[in-house]
């Protein structure tokens, strides 16, 4: 079995929940999901990475240190177990996803990525009435 909690937007800047649990999973890429996911650690917890910023990151490490934090970087592996969660509805991403715009505004999109607190940004591909033939 699995065990979810879901922050709610609100609650994702200021994380007022004082819960802390033994392992978290970071996947929203941002440096600021990553601050979080360690604010909701216990001591001794394990922060399992599922997903990379790009480039480099300015994080605090001293949580890490102080409160003897195991980082674990884990790639993708088998997806039917994780496309099984989401079908049946046992994980909802919705609440990680920021913004999502049209794949025609990707450039805004990345601007907006960049923005503080912004936790996940999706390209939306539109579809569209002009056809390209190949010959």
């Amino acid at each position: 079995g699995i065990n979810t909690i879901r922050v709610s937007r609100e609650a994702r800047g200021a994380l007022k929940t004082k819960q802390r649990w033994a392992m978290v999973v970071e996947a929203t890429g941002s440096p600021e999901g990553f601050e979080q996911a360690l604010a909701m650690l216990a001591p001794r917890g394990t922060l399992v990475m599922k997903s990379t910023f790009h480039g480099a990151a300015r994080i605090a490490t001293w949580p890490i240190v102080v409160n003897e934090i195991n980082v674990v970087g884990s790639r993708c592996g088998p997806f039917r177990p994780a496309l099984k969660l989401l079908r049946n509805g046992k994980v909802d991403p919705r609440p990680l996803i920021s913004r999502v715009f049209p794949l025609a505004e990707a450039p805004m999109a990345i601007r907006y990525a960049q923005k503080a607190g912004v936790m996940k940004v999706l390209l939306k591909p539109q579809r569209s009435s002009t056809h390209v033939h190949l010959a």
